[in-house]
């Protein structure tokens, strides 16, 4: 598992394609531990040809550096990428029509926009349905092109919050009915009015974090070799396995129908190897 690097990744921190660095960890570790070495390898003729080498494989190992420990105190996390919302296109001959009829300029954008463009009718329809709204004449901006949490931080008179939770909406709602609405009590209930939907899926709990080991077992990470197959034969296509298992303390040869103890279990020349934790 070691590092590797990605071209062309998006940061959304500097908006823009840069070079990144890729660390892989474990969330949890299993109870056991199986390892497999490719001792074999595809020679130019494309016949598989066995590596008869040995490797020193530990008697017990310690896989605490592999470990994943979530965010570190000198890291920061990347922001939230927001998609960029393309700028809306006006018909200019409508809009011209429009603004002659005698309505406010960005009352003419949103009908537009909103109509797609479609005509003066549809565009004029529009306009006479929500000439009560309370930002009809308010400067207009496209839904998406407001970055999410941008009135966030809009102070709002403890007195207004008052007023309107005393008319049964809850704190959170009147709040962020104010700061839409630049704490304009009035305005702000008609805010509340034709969002009621929005803020009732708001106002619901909400659900827990799921858990990163998605229900795996998880434990220390220190292991002991307990068993492990090795190859005797000259090639991958002939030969035989035989495997060695560690049983009360000893290891054991199991050899097809033939059991012993062995006094020296060649563990170097394994292909298969299962650790067990400690």
């Amino acid at each position: 598992m070691k590092e590797e690097l990605v071209e062309q990744f998006f940061s959304s921190a500097l908006n823009k394609k840069v070079t990144a660095r890729k660390i892989t960890r474990l969330a949890t570790f299993p109870d056991y531990l199986l390892i497999q070495l490719k001792k074999f390898t595809i020679k130019e003729d494309w016949t598989p040809a066995k590596l008869d080498v040995a490797v020193e494989m530990p008697w017990e190992v310690d896989l605490g550096c592999l470990r994943g420990r979530g965010r570190q105190p000198d890291e920061t996390l990347l922001p939230e990428a927001t998609p960029e919302t393309p700028a809306p296109v006006y018909n200019e001959e409508l809009l011209s029509q429009l603004l002659s009829m005698g309505f406010p300029v960005e009352a003419c954008k949103k009908s537009l926009y909103f109509t797609n463009n479609s005509g003066i009718e549809a565009a004029s329809n529009w306009l006479m349905e929500h000439m009560t709204d309370w930002d009809f004449a308010n400067k207009f901006e496209p839904p998406g092109s407001q970055p999410s949490g941008a009135t966030a931080n809009i102070p709002v008179d403890e007195t207004s919050v008052e007023q309107i939770t005393s008319m049964g909406f809850t704190s959170g709602q009147a709040v962020r009915a104010l700061r839409s609405t630049e704490g304009d009590v009035g305005r702000a209930l008609d805010w509340i009015f034709s969002h009621a939907d929005q803020l009732d899926a708001e106002d619901l709990p909400v659900a827990p974090v799921q858990d990163r080991t998605l229900g795996c077992r998880d434990g220390p990470e220190k292991y002991k070799l307990v068993a492990f197959i090795s190859h005797m034969g000259t090639s991958t296509m002939v030969g035989h396995y035989v495997c060695h298992i560690l049983h009360e303390g000893r290891w054991v040869i199991f050899n097809d129908n033939k059991v012993a103890l062995s006094e020296n279990p060649p563990k170097d020349l394994g292909y298969l190897y299962l650790y067990e934790r400690l």
